[in-house]
C-alpha cells in the first residue's frame, strides 16, 4: 500500500482488493487494525490509517511539482473509464495510483460504516426535542 503511487494500476487494484476483504471479514482484531485511526502502536509499527496518510503527505509534496495536475487527473479518471481514448502523458502512474487511492478510501469508508464498531454498545440515539 505504501508504493500505490508507484505501481501498476494492475498492481493497485489487487492490493486494494485483498485488503478491502480483509476489512470485510468479521474479527474484531481485523476490524481494529484495518478500520481503527485511533488504534494505539508499538513505536515502529504501521496501521492501514498510518500508511494512507504518509501515502497522502507524499501526493500532496508530489502534485505541487506536478503543472495541470486537476486536468490531468480527470482526463486519466475518463480514460480508465473509457470516455476517451488513452493518450500517454506524464505522471500516468501516478494519477492512476491517485484514482485507485480515491476509490479504495471511499471503500474503506462504506465498509466502516456498515460493520459500525467492532465491539461495546452502540452510539446513543440523536437527542430529540421535548
Amino acid at each position: 500500500m505504501a508504493q500505490i503511487l508507484d505501481q501498476p494500476y494492475s498492481l493497485n487494484l489487487q492490493v486494494t482488493s485483498v485488503l478491502s476483504r480483509l476489512a470485510t471479514f468479521p474479527h474484531p482484531h481485523l476490524h481494529e487494525y484495518l478500520l481503527d485511526p485511533y488504534l494505539n502502536l508499538a513505536p515502529g509499527c504501521r496501521s492501514l490509517f498510518s500508511v494512507l496518510v504518509r501515502v497522502i503527505g507524499d501526493l500532496m509534496q508530489r502534485l505541487q511539482r506536478v503543472p495541470h495536475f486537476r486536468a490531468k487527473l480527470l482526463l486519466v479518471r475518463q480514460q480508465l473509464m473509457g470516455l476517451v481514448p488513452g493518450e500517454q502523458m506524464d505522471h500516468t502512474m501516478l494519477f492512476k495510483g491517485v484514482v485507485v487511492l480515491e476509490e479504495f478510501c471511499k471503500e474503506l469508508a462504506a465498509i466502516a460504516l456498515v460493520k459500525g464498531p467492532p465491539e461495546g454498545p452502540s452510539p446513543a440515539p440523536w437527542p430529540t426535542r421535548r
